[in-house]
């Protein structure tokens, strides 16, 4: 299998924004005043695709550059919103840009001439100009879905060496627009590029030191919220770790995670427009489900006792907690959770639903296609049939309480 570790001395790609930016079909206001940016994906003013694009058209076009965020995040929870608050109190006190806090950005965009907005495959944004910054690899370049990680994989290490660009910081515009911001709410959480940037030090200080073998042992490395909010960029963190002093395997491992598995999750919401539903499973997956469809579940819990974590399995229960209380949960907790989730529920439609939903609403990190992929793997997407053949699982794999607790330490009552 191909290493990242290559890719250290890697001279980056000339054209930053090739395949990257999408002109839609929304006319110009030829009497807009100014070149409007509107971060809802990548909520920084550092290593910003979109935001450089922007300022280059605010040139070309002698017109002011306004930066404009709003709290328009679906399920927005106080969470939520402290979280992204956050976020915007460092953008809004950084020097050479004015950047502002909006509660209602349709007002603001009937004044501009253009609006740059950043491309998500799971929200439709309303601008000019669409800039796809999510991943080392444009989403377009793959062309199609891709059913499997391998045959991602390969295709993007034949592809990185070109198109793997250096996105560096753009001087501030010549011509900026103060916005008035509107008053910010009082709540606070620990967003943020400072506490991303803080997490990332430390990550690489440790926790990515053993990370191939004890990675299901060890704290994950907590940045994939703010990779959610783009208070950091995939970019930035895969430079990072391939300057580090970890070990080829570790570096490998852990951007197998970062690059090849959430690249994966945009090329299905990219790809496929039933990624929020189990339309977009494999066949085998679907008809494997469809025959034990009338299994006995014993026990099964309704959503309300799921939610309280009111099961016997303290495995599961801990998961729950964790979600519920602190808006995220270990990766490989994670996957165990939805496992159960099939196995209590009165249909996989019924499981996949409320994964979604508990995601939206508690999720630091949710609302994301790592979200969307990562629930479908629990029903057999991105995966193979596994034997032998089980109750309401079929030929899904299936995992248990009692090997997750060998696998990982956990802090569960005596």
């Amino acid at each position: 299998m191909a290493s990242f570790v290559q890719y250290r001395a890697l001279q980056r790609a000339a054209d930053p924004y090739q395949q990257r930016v999408t002109r839609t079909d929304l006319p110009e206001n030829e009497r807009g005043e100014f070149v409007l940016y509107r971060p809802t994906a990548a909520r920084r003013l550092s290593r910003n695709l979109a935001l450089n694009f922007a300022i280059l058209r605010a040139e070309e076009l002698g017109l002011p550059l306004a930066i404009a965020e709003s709290l328009d995040e679906p399920h927005l929870n106080d969470r939520l919103a402290a979280f992204l608050l956050d976020g915007i109190r460092v953008n809004a006190a950084a020097k050479g840009f004015h950047y502002a806090f909006v509660k209602n950005p349709a007002a603001l965009e009937k004044r501009a001439r253009i609006i740059v907005a950043d491309e998500l495959p799971t929200r439709r944004e309303r601008a000019h100009f669409l800039v796809d910054g999510n991943g080392l690899l444009p989403m377009r370049v793959f062309g199609k879905e891709q059913y499997a990680a391998k045959f991602l994989r390969d295709r993007a290490h034949r592809l990185l060496p070109d198109l793997w660009a250096q996105i560096d910081d753009l001087p501030p515009p010549r011509r900026r627009l103060a916005l008035e911001s509107d008053p910010l709410p009082k709540l606070t959480a620990l967003g943020g590029r400072e506490n991303a940037l803080a997490l990332l030090d430390a990550f690489l200080a440790d926790g990515i030191h053993g990370y191939a073998d004890q990675r299901n042992k060890k704290p994950t490395s907590g940045l994939s919220p703010y990779l959610h909010f783009g208070h950091i960029g995939i970019h930035e963190i895969a430079e990072r770790v391939l300057a580090s002093d970890a070990a080829d395997e570790d570096i490998d491992s852990f951007l197998e995670e970062a690059v090849i598995r959430r690249e994966l999750s945009f090329n299905l919401c990219f790809y496929n427009p039933r990624y929020d539903s189990l339309e977009c499973l494999p066949e085998w997956a679907k008809k494997t489900l469809d025959k034990h469809r009338r299994d006995r579940r014993k026990p099964s819990y309704s959503a309300e006792e799921l939610e309280g974590a009111e099961t016997y399995d303290e495995v599961w229960n801990l998961a729950q907690r964790q979600l519920v209380e602190t808006g995220t949960m270990h990766g490989y907790l994670r996957m165990l959770w939805g496992k159960k989730i099939i196995e209590w529920s009165e249909t996989p439609e019924q499981a996949h639903a409320f994964m979604i939903e508990q995601h939206a609403r508690h999720a630091l990190d949710g609302r994301d296609p790592n979200t969307h992929a990562g629930v479908l793997w629990c029903f057999g997407k991105h995966d193979r049939p596994w034997a032998p053949e089980r109750p309401i699982f079929g030929s899904i794999r299936y995992m248990s309480s009692e090997q997750t607790r060998k696998k990982m330490k956990l802090n569960l009552p005596r």
